[in-house]
């Protein structure tokens, strides 16, 4: 997830290409901008999912909230709230706040920050994620003992395709050695304690 997606909604040329230059430091990310009424905004929120939604409240009158709400259903987006006035920093709840006389560091600081919890949370989801049914089998048959080349004759794959399963589940369970394998194998009841070797 090194490439996030931005929405900014700001009618001010200046300040969108403003931004836009600073985004560009961030890194390869999809921006989009001129979002300038509710209906447009609601639009590219269900459509592209951004990462990070930047939003001038004072555009969207009392549409904040419902803002706020259909951005807090996406599964990982970050608001920000772009304001002249410092008052709107209490006036809001965001993920974060940045000012129109906030200097270039403080805002690509920011920016940054969030772009970086974005992708801490998503290896973190990825982390969580369980194996598949195919390295379930891979990994039974590991716990039962058998070598990459018994487990690929036994499965009509190559021995290739078995080390690269391997490799996903260690990584996915975070698990490197055989005999933490083959516990976590009959914890999940993917094999009986008495079939181990």
């Amino acid at each position: 997830m090194n490439n996030i997606t931005i929405v900014v909604a700001e009618a001010s040329y200046l300040i969108q290409k403003g931004l836009d230059a600073i985004l560009k430091k961030l890194g390869d990310n999809q921006v989009v901008q001129k979002m300038d009424s509710t209906e447009s905004l609601l639009e590219s929120l269900s459509s592209l999912k951004p990462n990070i939604l930047i939003l001038n409240p004072s555009l969207f009158n009392g549409d904040f909230k419902l803002l706020k709400k259909e951005c807090a259903k996406l599964e990982s987006c970050k608001l920000v709230v772009l304001s002249s006035d410092r008052r709107d920093e209490s006036k809001y709840s965001a993920d974060a706040f940045l000012h129109y006389n906030d200097d270039q560091s403080k805002i690509f600081a920011c920016l940054e920050s969030l772009k970086d919890e974005l992708i801490k949370t998503n290896k973190e989801e990825k982390s969580d994620e369980p194996i598949s049914a195919r390295e379930k089998n891979i990994l039974k048959h590991i716990a039962l003992g058998l070598t990459n080349k018994e487990i690929a004759d036994k499965l009509f794959i190559s021995i290739h395709t078995v080390v690269t399963h391997r490799k996903n589940i260690t990584q996915k369970l975070g698990i490197k050695s055989v005999s933490g394998l083959t516990v976590y194998a009959i914890l999940n009841n993917l094999i009986e304690m008495d079939e181990v070797k």
